[in-house]
């Protein structure tokens, strides 16, 4: 279900809403002629676990959220149909959404019909394959069962990437691989056991729910602890980043604005989603190893530096990936950290590495982190123009960056998609630093 209202692509949103709206109200309009019965201690029992369901959503990463209704909604459409499934679900939307906690009645519409339009879908999947609303023939029917599954998986996950790329970003494609694609194993096991509740409940009626209910209540927990412990991740980058202030307030702006460029520039080479994320918190740590009290003399120092201070400056990627690597998940992340300064004619540092060998996400970090330090004031110089700035970097591509990766830069800053992030002036941060020094 989407949790945005302000379409970002306000004519393609209109013309998606209004196709996925219409499509429902037909579906709709069409089986309210010929709707068949259904027992109703089926239907009271399904609105009361749809109603738990959507009372506890998890929110997901990318935007918008989930909830363990899969688990009902399948056995539902598989016992009385599409009607009476999407029926239920159109009840609980607007009893849960729209009364409960209030939501704009564009979103409470949206999110009641691609249930009817994910529960529709199935049901004539479901009966292509040979099975029959009513009876679950299993492993008979298992074929035609899977693929009921996997196509109310899809089409609610499709309107919700969707909905979502058009009114907040970035594209449909990426919402659903951050939202979906990284957790798929959890939501294919929703479907797992919605058609497993769907069998127990054919053949053991209401009572034998309570067979399934504890691996359903633990499946949605894991999914919602999935869910949480990568929110928690991110968390814990950006508090990395936060030490940084403690030591000087300038690495910290810097950090969030190179984690900025970064972001745009794995997603304009086209990058999937999974290595974006990485790209984003690697650029976010990526100074850690600064926050020795060493470096500071060394960054706000106005002239030429001594050899052992750039020895001891072009130790600092190794020190943070050190820093980085502690945390199991963000390995991959350590090694971009370790990467950053190593340029394609081996002339970098820590190891001198040639660009293929440096990952991609390294490469991206050292473009993004030299283009903000050009843009941006430093202690002892003030910030060059944009324009000189792509000049540097056209003419260090190839040598000192990542050829392919300035072409992108330049690529989207003349399509208008690279604009600067506002970074403080020189005043600004000597009065951050002062603050910082006298602890207000």
């Amino acid at each position: 279900m989407i949790s945005s209202s302000s379409p970002r692509r306000p004519a393609l949103f209109r013309l998606y809403y209004a196709a996925v709206v219409t499509s429902a109200l037909l579906l709709a309009g069409l089986a309210w002629v010929r709707h068949p019965e259904a027992p109703w201690t089926v239907l009271v029992v399904g609105l009361l676990l749809l109603l738990l369901a959507e009372l506890v959503p998890v929110k997901l990463p990318g935007g918008g959220q989930m909830t363990a209704g899969t688990m009902v909604d399948l056995p539902l459409l598989l016992l009385v149909g599409p009607f009476w499934t999407a029926a239920i679900d159109v009840v609980t939307t607007f009893v849960v959404q729209g009364l409960v906690r209030r939501r704009p009645a564009v979103r409470v519409l949206h999110n009641a019909a691609i249930y009817v339009l994910g529960a529709f879908a199935s049901a004539a999947v479901y009966e292509a394959l040979g099975g029959r609303i009513g009876q679950v023939l299993f492993p008979r029917w298992a074929p035609a069962l899977a693929a009921c599954g996997l196509t109310f998986f899809l089409v609610n996950s499709a309107c919700v990437s969707l909905a979502i790329g058009l009114t907040e970003g970035p594209s449909p494609w990426r919402i659903w691989q951050r939202n979906f694609q990284n957790g798929i194993l959890h939501h294919l096991s929703f479907v797992a056991l919605g058609t497993l509740t769907a069998v127990v409940w054919s053949t053991s009626g209401t009572w034998g729910l309570l067979l399934v209910a504890l691996p359903v209540l633990v499946s949605r927990y894991a999914f919602q602890i999935s869910v949480e412990l990568k929110s928690d991740l991110k968390d814990f980058v950006r508090t990395l980043t936060e030490v940084l202030e403690e030591v000087d307030p300038y690495t910290r702006h810097h950090s969030v604005r190179v984690s900025t460029y970064s972001v745009r520039l794995a997603r304009g080479l086209r990058r999937p989603e999974t290595e974006v994320e990485e790209i984003e918190y690697a650029a976010l740590v990526h100074d850690l190893g600064k926050i020795g009290p060493q470096h500071q003399y060394i960054l706000q120092k106005p002239g030429s530096l001594t050899h052992e201070e750039q020895r001891t400056l072009r130790a600092h990627p190794a020190a943070g990936a050190e820093i980085v690597a502690k945390v199991r998940t963000l390995r991959r992340v350590a090694e971009i950290v370790r990467s950053h300064h190593e340029r394609p004619d081996g002339q970098g540092y820590p190891y001198g590495l040639r660009s293929v060998d440096v990952p991609i996400g390294a490469r991206i970090l050292n473009v993004a982190d030299a283009f903000d330090a050009m843009t941006s004031d430093r202690p002892y110089r003030r910030a060059l123009p944009v324009e000189a700035a792509l000049h540097e970097l056209e003419r260090g591509a190839g040598t000192q960056f990542d050829d392919e990766v300035v072409r992108c830069l330049l690529r989207l800053q003349a399509a208008g998609r690279f604009a600067l992030v506002p970074s403080p002036s020189s005043e600004d941060l000597q009065l951050l630093r002062l603050r910082t020094r006298l602890g207000s």
